[in-house]
């Protein structure tokens, strides 16, 4: 036991307590709770201005930050905060952590094709792109400078730490034209990349494993609710869903044609509490209720896991989920009209970490 406490303290002692300093600067929740109550952006600026986020805030224009830059600068932190973790994880771990925030290097790519799909050049997506990685802000406004979508991805292509999963989505493009399809085919491929990794995660920390599966769960629920409210059939969204999750396609399946509504398909997800989020759909019908549910239960369960796995992996998944759901929460409060819901619906749907 000493020696495999010794060995625990020798491998996670150096990237546990550097991933503690960094949840020590994740928001409070009397800070949420704050910005929640805030009147206007600008209030909710003052705020933020006042924690860690005064870096990202200042270079796009400090307090005078204009409001469509406040994503970028939302995702700038983002960005500059996972980016650490890989250089803090254990080198044998490494390849793990690169696999997990890879993830919004393919968002960075994915943003881009859909943009070029509609038409629309860099400045209509500029607040979306996280300027992090080899696709970084710069990459992404070049990038689109290419006239045609399979130009795009010959140019991600060059150098690329993930060519399997680009050339799959090109080949996609070439044969279909459509854009549906080929994200669908990036993120079936990356979710494959991510098989051995997602082994090899539980064997290393089991309980990280299954909050990776947990995050599959909630994109595939999310797809087959929206597939609901359309009156679209199980057959026309099989084929996006994604593996490896906790629940296999076939239970997929059978909870989707059971159900005759969104609500009742609510009712028969168990893996998520969607008590209060179904509460609020039926006075919104705003489908972002139960992602914001489904969030929640992720935090709760990575804050546990931030809290009682030291000197283990576990500790760098943990934060990469609380973190990504932080910057989640921030956009929601600030562009709560948008969104369509009312403080007090955000409120009733809003989990945040104890002081």
């Amino acid at each position: 036991m000493a020696l495999a406490g010794y060995s625990a303290a020798s491998v996670y002692g150096y990237s546990s307590a550097r991933v503690k300093a960094m949840e020590a600067k994740l928001l409070d929740r009397s800070t949420m709770q704050n910005i929640l109550n805030a009147k206007d952006p600008s209030t909710i600026l003052s705020i933020l201005f006042q924690t860690e986020y005064k870096k990202s805030i200042s270079e796009y224009g400090g307090l005078n930050i204009k409001t469509e830059l406040i994503d970028f600068a939302l995702s700038k932190n983002l960005a500059e905060n996972v980016g650490k973790l890989v250089t803090i994880t254990p080198t044998t771990q490494r390849k793990i952590t690169r696999a997990l925030v890879g993830k919004w290097d393919l968002y960075n790519v994915r943003l881009a094709l859909e943009a070029k799909d509609r038409r629309v050049g860099y400045d209509a997506i500029s607040s979306q792109v996280i300027d992090y990685g080899p696709y970084n802000a710069a990459f992404i406004k070049e990038v689109l400078r290419e006239e045609t979508i399979e130009g795009m991805l010959a140019k991600f292509l060059i150098n690329s730490p993930y060519v399997d999963i680009l050339q799959g989505a090109l080949e996609t493009y070439r044969k279909s034209k459509s854009m549906v399809e080929t994200v669908a085919r990036m993120d079936e491929l990356y979710y494959d990349a991510l098989e051995s990794v997602l082994l090899s995660l539980k064997n290393l920390h089991y309980e990280s494993g299954m909050i990776l599966k947990m995050d599959i769960d909630m994109k595939n629920v999310m797809m087959l609710l929206r597939a609901k409210k359309a009156a679209l059939k199980f057959a026309d969204v099989a084929s996006s869903l994604i593996d490896r999750g906790s629940m296999d396609k076939k239970t997929l399946e059978s909870i989707f044609n059971g159900s005759a509504d969104v609500e009742a398909m609510v009712g028969q997800i168990k893996n998520f509490d969607l008590k209060e989020a179904l509460a609020v759909y039926k006075t919104s019908k705003r489908m972002l209720a139960f992602e914001i549910g489904m969030r929640n239960t992720i935090f709760v369960t990575s804050l546990a896991l931030l809290k009682h796995s030291i000197l283990s992996y576990g500790t760098i998944v943990g934060y990469i989920y609380l973190k990504e759901i932080e910057i989640f929460t921030l956009r929601i409060l600030i562009k709560a009209k948008f969104y369509g819901l009312s403080k007090e619906e955000i409120a009733r749907l809003m989990v945040w970490r104890a002081e």
